[in-house]
């Protein structure tokens, strides 16, 4: 925007400087204003391409190249109040009687070089960036593209008409046009939004954002980094290959390469990887490879690990075998005791059974935890595997009728089942026996397994938690049960439902159909007809 506007105002001293030199009779003040005129010519090249630089490459000229590319300007005015040699005028440059300059096509070589060769070539360069810029992007960045390269173009159109000596002498048409010029440039302002703060917002996101950001070609060579990968991994990282950067610093990989272990000074952290493609038109394309520091999480994942590791051995092992010894000596006071005593040990005894259970379930949950992915198979066959793991005591009975439908699920999906009719015949109490029944209900898209059973009911407790999805000191299940269940479930991308009835508990688990198998059943189906 400050070289656009730099460039309108260079357009307006020029037509002032034009036409006061053109009205004014007086030979020295003419020559002055000449001077002023001449620099205003390569002054407004400069700007133009100055302006096409810093819209095309989104990066802002150094005050460095901004004083070098206004030097031979500023060099040929200084030279002109005093042309050493015909170096910037010659001889047939004059003022007539009449006040009107003569001025040959050329005039001396610095002159020539500065306002042709130097202008001219930025012009050039200027078009050129303009031009590939409208080919390789799209949307609003190429339409505001467009609108520069017509205001560019119609400025060095002008141009080429008044070298051509297509216009009278004293009437210059670059003037006229950078007029309409501006006029254009602010009715594109507000089509396309040459100001909008989005453009300033991403590039300040890109800078500011605390992952590491590395932007890659199609050779695999670092084109940009932002502050964080430069801070990271040096400053001299732009045009090395991104795998020799990697392989400088990371000392190991952990599932293909998503994780990055880092380490310098003694110092270890760990980063995530994500990357992803970008076009940028003509068919280019390259990466853009974000690190995220992780290590925080890394850790705590380790800490949460080793817990499970403790936890585990202590539930499945210390616990359990002491509790066994516990529910032994029972059995044998509860043997050789009678009234209170015996009752006393027949309660350490069941107490000691159910807490046995309990960390039984601990080391099923660490089975269910330790899948991450599903398996396709049929419902049916993992309801009837379930079936003949659990033994049922009569005069309680367990009866199935289950649809043969494909679903996704976790690979224990099993021991969800098993649990249901467990935690219904554990908890059943009356005087009449236990009568569980599982059976499945069918739509188009899902397939529903019922557990209903005729016991008491779920506690309202159990349910308020597994809704909360967490425990508290006031509100907590009576066991861990419900929530293998749970968790069996939620990854086998189901829903579970609980409802008590006044006949007993009826729980749901909803699963998705398989539409491809969905379609070979009703194939089956319609044949069998």
């Amino acid at each position: 925007m400050i070289w656009f506007i730099l460039s309108m105002a260079t357009g307006g001293v020029w037509a002032f400087l034009f036409a006061t030199f053109t009205l004014v009779s007086d030979p020295g003040l003419t020559l002055a204003l000449a001077n002023f005129f001449w620099v205003m010519i390569p002054t407004a090249a400069v700007t133009m391409f100055l302006l096409a630089y810093e819209f095309v490459f989104k990066h802002n000229v150094s005050r460095r190249v901004a004083v070098a590319s206004f030097l031979p300007i500023l060099v040929l005015f200084v030279l002109s109040w005093f042309n050493p040699d015909n170096l910037v005028y010659t001889p047939e440059y004059h003022v007539g009687p009449n006040g009107y300059l003569h001025a040959p096509d050329l005039g001396g070589p610095l002159k020539i070089f500065v306002t042709k060769i130097y202008g001219y070539l930025l012009v050039f360069l200027a078009a050129g960036m303009f031009v590939g810029e409208a080919l390789r992007t799209n949307g609003t960045h190429r339409r505001q593209t467009l609108y520069l390269l017509v205001i560019f173009s119609m400025l060095v159109l002008s141009t080429v008409v008044k070298v051509a000596e297509l216009v009278p002498v004293y009437f210059d048409l670059t003037s006229v046009v950078y007029s309409f010029s501006g006029v254009f440039f602010a009715f594109s302002i507000s089509k396309n939004g040459f100001m909008k703060f989005v453009p300033v917002a991403r590039e300040q996101t890109f800078q500011e954002v605390s992952d590491a950001i590395f932007v890659i070609n199609p050779e695999g060579n670092v084109v940009d980094v932002n502050d964080a990968a430069g801070q990271l991994f040096g400053a001299g990282i732009i045009g090395q290959q991104i795998d020799v950067v990697l392989s400088e610093h990371v000392t190991s990989t952990e599932g293909a390469a998503e994780t990055l272990e880092f380490r310098r000074n003694d110092e270890t952290r760990f980063f995530s990887v994500q990357t992803s493609t970008i076009a940028y038109g003509r068919g280019l394309e390259g990466e853009i490879m974000v690190l995220s520091d992780i290590t925080a999480l890394k850790k705590r994942e380790n800490e949460l690990d080793l817990l499970k590791q403790i936890l585990s051995r202590v539930f499945r092992h210390n616990i359990r075998n002491d509790l066994n010894v516990i529910s032994g000596y029972a059995q044998i006071i509860e043997d050789a005791s009678s009234g209170d005593v015996a009752e006393w040990a027949e309660r350490i005894n069941d107490r000691s059974t159910k807490i046995v259970k309990q960390a039984e379930k601990a080391g099923k949950i660490e089975s269910v935890f330790s899948y991450d992915e599903t398996v396709q198979r049929s419902l049916r066959e993992d309801i009837e595997k379930a079936r003949e793991e659990y033994q049922v005591t009569p005069p309680a009975t367990v009866s199935f009728d289950i649809d043969d439908v494909e679903v996704e699920v976790h690979p224990r999906f099993d021991l969800a089942v098993l649990e249901l009719i467990d935690n219904a015949l554990t908890h059943h109490h009356g005087s009449e026996p236990a009568d569980i029944v599982v059976s499945t209900e069918l739509t188009d898209t899902s397939v529903t397994l019922v557990v209903e059973d005729n016991g008491p009911g779920l506690p309202s407790v159990e349910v308020s938690v597994l809704k909360a999805q967490e425990e508290t000191d006031l509100q907590h299940g009576s066991g861990i049960g419900l929530w293998l269940v749970h968790w069996i479930v939620a990854r086998s991308n189901g829903e579970l439902t609980t409802e008590v009835t006044d006949s007993g508990t009826k729980i749901e688990i909803t699963l998705p159909r398989l539409p491809q198998n969905q379609t070979t059943s009703e194939a089956e189906s319609v044949a069998a007809q």
